[in-house]
């Protein structure tokens, strides 16, 4: 990997540390104040629901600047959401609706930082090196998703109280985004000083294949939104409410998960993606059904396990699809739009993915809500491999490209798929 490529890894996987050690836990904490899975939901519609915004105000930021200052705005606005959570700590309990100036604060600094990260995935990385760059972004992610668990079960068992746990957790997710702001100073990406339009890159009736990726990430975004939300907390349910048992279960899915991306690095390639692809989407389809039929310990454990698998199986192939096809426009146009256009359709399909979990509260008894959103929103990985099947069968085919490491020799002898359109508008 190349310097760049090495530096936004590390910071990736710190940033997964402290979002492992934090995000979950806050939606958790707040939980513990709440009582409430709908009021969580919404939290994080207000959460995603800002990213939009907080992507379009960076990248203009960033046109003039670098994504290193926006990366830094985006840790700055975090750590301020975590001092938030530690100095509001009981009014939480007499005003619910305080809940919602953290998913202010979450959503704007998370905006700032994934459009740093998601234009420096793009901007660092090659058609010839991205699919390795993918699978060990996979691997820094989820080495940080195994000791992230471990930091925090310490932290829980060392403190009086759960509670008093999360606090301990938060001071030390501070000292880790400090580091990372540190890290971000040092990359050297040279971005597009090129005008770009958002609202012209959000249409995609005129372009055949920009409309193939927007869909794609939108019906991706409608599974994604369980993971943002529900999945966790069930998971902690499924413990009865042990802070210990939960951090432990992470521990053990991130286990998995880092060998299921260690695996998959040096098997998957163009003969085998779409068989990658269809076992990861039936499998990670499964596992949130799975959850919440059985909101036991075996659901827990059938989801952790079945979701690290799937992950990489799932998620590698869509992100080095979406990722060359918006390679495609580097000639022509900067491609800070087509990334920012990118993450809005996520958002939307995460956001209304949310949605349906509200409305099926209002409409639904307790007892059925959960169960029929939940697994209406899961069938959404095998409905988008059935899209992309159709779609790229027709209009597409591979073209066998050679991944080069830094010594110019073939990454395990692996041929990986790159996409050579048909150009059809």
């Amino acid at each position: 990997m190349s310097k760049n490529e090495k530096l936004v890894c590390l910071i990736s996987g710190l940033w997964t540390l402290g979002n492992t050690m934090s995000a979950v836990f806050v939606n958790v904490y707040l939980y513990a104040y709440t009582g409430s899975l709908v009021v969580m939901t919404i939290y994080c519609m207000i959460r995603i629901g800002l990213f939009p915004l907080f992507f379009t105000i960076g990248g203009k930021w960033a046109q003039r600047k670098n994504y290193s200052q926006t990366l830094i705005m985006g840790l700055f606005i975090t750590i301020l959401s975590l001092v938030y959570v530690l100095s509001a700590n009981n009014l939480f309990e007499s005003n619910p609706n305080l809940v919602f100036i953290v998913a202010a604060l979450v959503g704007s600094g998370e905006g700032f930082f994934w459009l740093s990260v998601n234009s420096l995935n793009q901007i660092v990385s090659t058609d010839k090196s991205r699919a390795a760059y993918v699978s060990n972004l996979g691997i820094f992610n989820n080495v940080a998703n195994l000791f992230a668990p471990l930091f925090a079960t310490i932290m829980i068992d060392m403190a009086a109280t759960d509670v008093d746990g999360y606090m301990n957790i938060f001071k030390i997710v501070i000292v880790v985004y400090v580091v990372m702001s540190v890290a971000a100073f040092k990359i050297k990406a040279n971005n597009s000083r090129q005008k770009f339009s958002v609202l012209k890159n959000l249409c995609i009736l005129k372009d055949q294949r920009w409309r193939y990726c927007m869909t794609s990430t939108f019906l991706y975004g409608m599974r994604d939104s369980l993971i943002l939300t529900l999945a966790g907390l069930l998971v902690y349910n499924a413990t009865g409410g042990s802070g210990g048992l939960y951090s432990s279960l992470l521990t053990v899915f991130a286990v998995v998960s880092i060998a299921a991306y260690y695996i998959l690095s040096k098997k998957m390639n163009t003969g085998n993606l779409y068989k990658c692809y269809w076992i990861g989407a039936v499998l990670i389809s499964s596992s949130t059904i799975a959850l919440v039929i059985f909101p036991n310990m075996f659901g827990a454990i059938y989801y952790g396990i079945v979701n690290a698998l799937a992950t990489p199986l799932y998620a590698n192939p869509y992100q080095v699809i979406m990722m060359n096809n918006i390679q495609r426009y580097e000639k022509n146009e900067n491609l800070c739009g087509r990334v920012i256009a990118k993450e809005i359709y996520l958002s939307a399909g995460r956001c209304f993915g949310m949605f349906l979990i509200v409305v099926s509260s209002f409409f639904l008894s307790e007892q059925l809500y959960l169960p029929v959103s939940v697994i209406f929103c899961s069938l959404f990985p095998i409905i988008l491999i059935l899209y992309a099947k159709k779609y790229e069968t027709k209009n597409f085919q591979f073209e066998e490209v050679k991944i080069e490491n830094k010594k110019n020799d073939l990454v395990n002898n692996k041929l990986y798929p790159v996409r050579k359109t048909l150009d059809k508008k």
